[in-house]
């Protein structure tokens, strides 16, 4: 829980995401208002296998868009999903207002967290395979001399694995001198760098601070664990690719996002005619040491995090869940959404079906797609719902809710149990608008830098 000066408010002016959906956050929206799927085959030019058999990838349009968003000098020190992490970082900035850029570069603050490396991967050793050496085998010795000697291993591997790559390319594109931090390990990792940045603007280290969630699963050794674990969905002929808090749900599928948040506090965005999409009220997050706790725990932890920040569970309008599809993850979140809001009517839904699960970025596509729902005042179905479970069956929106919709908690987990969660509300004088469409993405000259 973020204990600092909770008087000072903070508010979210400028979003930003990559998702297999798209650019930003409309297609996405469009996809989960009309319940439709971004999921598709899975694909890699340098992997190939008959057990993976959906994923969520980014658009190739929009993966090529965001390596023209970096410099070109520095496109060499970086991959794909930092190159997303540089495009949502722009496109949040570019919504927060032309009076952000006037902020010193010494007072901008960056957050960024990213998934486990993706480096080395498969692409790593692709120039030495494509000129293997052609005796009866790969004989060792003759392909660590291809690799090292004969620049077959890419020199900046070591580079790119390291897990400050996507906070050293944004500060580096888009001028951050001021206060930062980077962090790992999927969705807890944002949920602290975004309490990170909560705390940096109440306590004056900036005056505005960008947080940003980017990873992908897209590495051979990630898919293979997740699916000796068992915890991928086969592809079910008949049923869609991911199905959240379903009976006849059977795995998850994993996907590649980016997604970048803009902070101020709310005074100084007044100040400069920003428009507040939301203000972050708390964020939770599990503890770090011990075994997952079980469903009552979990949901006690979360009132409790409320009730720090002057709320109950009876002052929600709406939750959006994890519900990431796996058999014994969505049945432990089901239990704990049953324990957080017995008694009430509070309605439950998730964008997972349509994107996935994406690790470091879902917490930030969430908090942009709940000021969505706060805007608008409607709240999507869970998409593809047919047989909800019982522990949830009364919560679950199979229809759209329109309502009132001021308040929002976003639950976040790991395939092991609750991972954390993020309280937000809508700003007093928040008025319907439409999109913001973001501009193309800026083709740097070589001598930029």
């Amino acid at each position: 829980m973020d204990r600092s000066d909770t008087r000072t408010a903070v508010v979210i002016t400028g979003t930003g995401m990559v998702t297999p959906a798209g650019r930003g956050c409309q297609p996405l929206w469009t996809h989960w208002r009309d319940g439709s799927t971004a999921l598709g085959e899975y694909r890699d030019p340098l992997v190939r296998t008959s057990r993976i058999r959906w994923f969520g990838h980014v658009p190739a349009e929009v993966a090529e868009s965001a390596q023209e968003t970096v410099p070109h000098r520095l496109r060499k020190f970086g991959t794909k999903t930092t190159f997303n992490a540089v495009l949502a970082a722009q496109d949040a900035i570019e919504q927060a207002g032309p009076g952000w850029t006037d902020i010193p570069e010494e007072r901008r603050g960056l957050y960024v967290a990213q998934d486990d490396a993706v480096e080395p991967s498969a692409d790593i050793f692709a120039a030495a395979f494509e000129r293997r050496v052609r005796t009866d085998g790969l004989l060792f010795a003759q392909t660590v001399e291809r690799l090292v000697r004969g620049r077959g291993l890419s020199p900046f591997g070591i580079i790119r694995a390291l897990n400050n790559n996507a906070l050293a390319l944004i500060s580096i594109t888009h001028r951050f001198r001021g206060d930062c931090a980077a962090l790992i390990q999927d969705t807890g990792g944002t949920i602290a760098a975004l309490a990170l940045a909560v705390r940096a603007l109440r306590d004056g280290t900036c005056d505005t601070a960008l947080v940003v969630g980017t990873g992908s699963y897209n590495h051979p050794a990630k898919l293979a664990a997740a699916y000796h674990a068992r915890r991928l969905a086969p592809g079910t002929d008949g049923l869609a690719p991911l199905l959240s808090f379903d009976d006849r749900r059977t795995g998850t599928v994993l996907g590649e996002a980016a997604a970048a948040v803009v902070l101020e506090r709310a005074a100084d965005a007044s100040r400069r005619g920003a428009r507040a999409r939301c203000e972050v009220l708390a964020t939770t997050l599990r503890p770090t040491t011990g075994a997952a706790a079980a469903p009552r725990a979990d949901a006690a932890r979360v009132a409790r995090s409320l009730a720090a920040a002057g709320r109950t569970v009876a002052d929600l309008d709406a939750v959006l869940a994890d519900g990431r599809g796996c058999v014994s993850a969505d049945a432990r979140e089901a239990a704990m959404l049953g324990e957080l809001l017995a008694g009430t009517s509070v309605p439950v839904s998730t964008v997972r079906p349509v994107v996935g699960t994406l690790g470091a970025a879902a917490p930030l596509v969430d908090l942009v797609l709940g000021a969505e729902v706060m805007e608008r005042q409607l709240l999507p179905p869970v998409p593809f719902l047919d047989a909800p479970l019982p522990a949830v069956r009364g919560f679950l929106s199979r229809a759209p809710v329109r309502a009132p919709l001021r308040t929002l908690l976003s639950l976040h987990g790991a395939f092991d149990g609750f991972g954390g969660a993020v309280l937000t509300r809508q700003p007093p004088h928040t008025a319907n608008a439409p999109d913001v469409v973001p501009r193309p993405a800026a083709h740097h000259r070589k001598e930029q830098i």
